[in-house]
């Protein structure tokens, strides 16, 4: 099979893939290799979810919440349904948007199927839908429309954003020693598209999104068992992809938001090196791991 051309990437070609290389990097996408988490979250998602819920009247609350949601703190990177009910949980707390008497939608059924269903996409979501009573369905059919709004404006406003000049450099240095497979967060149709319009996509085996699992499930069918613990890295900006490294005992390379040039050039110049000489293990990935989870907060502005 020709994983490169796969784009419905699923569990079952992972479990189907042979190693090539003694090495294996998994290496997320929105935030590593592409500078573009605030294009997408502050120009895309944020204004969506304004126009579709019809919340202009708090406008200011939604970028707030939304960007410390999904930029700024320990569930940076989440799955885009996850942080719609964060952002939710958070803003009906808000004074303003109490004072306002904005009537958030309940996500209940949305909450339910977060937690239950094994694909968080769009397609899983429009399954869903066909099962619900009335009520929750017109809130679902909404909270679909957000999301395949938000695909419509990704797709018109991220484009010729060139992968970032570190990341290149480390994925030609890792190539002839690793196989390298794309695992993100982002529906697979985007990620196709970023990665070939930039002429990188033959640089990865495999190329795994939102519609093929969980990053610990595809780390789990891809790599677990196929290679030593100690010749995994995972490469990613998000604690999603900490702890899914530490799921399968892999180690892991942040890419430090706001620092992610910098971190590219770190790597590129000792722990690139380092990781496949096996002296990335222990001290140097803990001293990395610290200051990633220094930077992220823990307490949102509005309430400190």
């Amino acid at each position: 099979m020709n994983y490169k051309s796969l784009k419905h990437l699923t569990l079952s070609d992972l479990r189907n893939h042979i190693p090539t290389k003694d090495f294996f990097v998994g290496i997320d996408s929105d935030g590593t290799i592409f500078d573009s988490m605030e294009i997408k979250h502050k120009d895309c998602f944020v204004g969506s979810l304004i126009r579709v819920f019809e919340l202009a009247p708090i406008t200011h609350e939604i970028h707030m919440v939304w960007n410390y949601v999904n930029i700024f703190s320990q569930t940076r990177g989440t799955n885009r349904f996850k942080a719609l009910i964060l952002t939710f949980n958070y803003l009906r707390e808000m004074d303003r948007v109490k004072q306002l008497q904005i009537q958030l939608p309940m996500l209940k059924a949305l909450e339910d199927w977060v937690n239950e269903s094994k694909s968080l996409s769009n397609e899983s979501l429009i399954n869903l839908i066909a099962d619900l009573p009335l009520g929750e369905k017109l809130i679902i059919k909404t909270v679909l429309e957000w999301s395949e709004e938000v695909n419509r404006v990704v797709k018109e406003t991220v484009f010729n954003l060139p992968p970032m000049e570190g990341a290149l450099i480390a994925l030609n240095s890792l190539i002839p020693y690793a196989d390298l497979v794309v695992i993100s967060n982002t529906p697979l149709d985007t990620l196709h598209r970023e990665w070939s319009e930039n002429n990188i996509i033959s640089k990865v085996l495999h190329i795994g999104g939102q519609e093929t699992g969980t990053k610990t499930e595809m780390l789990m069918c891809a790599a677990k068992d196929k290679y030593e613990d100690s010749k995994i890295l995972i490469i990613g900006d998000s604690p999603g992809d900490l702890s899914a490294a530490k799921n399968i005992n892999a180690l892991f390379y942040p890419i430090l938001p706001t620092k992610e040039y910098y971190s590219w050039n770190v790597f590129n110049a000792k722990f690139c090196t380092d990781f496949l000489n096996g002296k990335y293990v222990g001290h140097n990935e803990k001293n990395q791991i610290d200051e990633f989870e220094s930077i992220l907060k823990l307490m949102p502005n509005w309430m400190t």
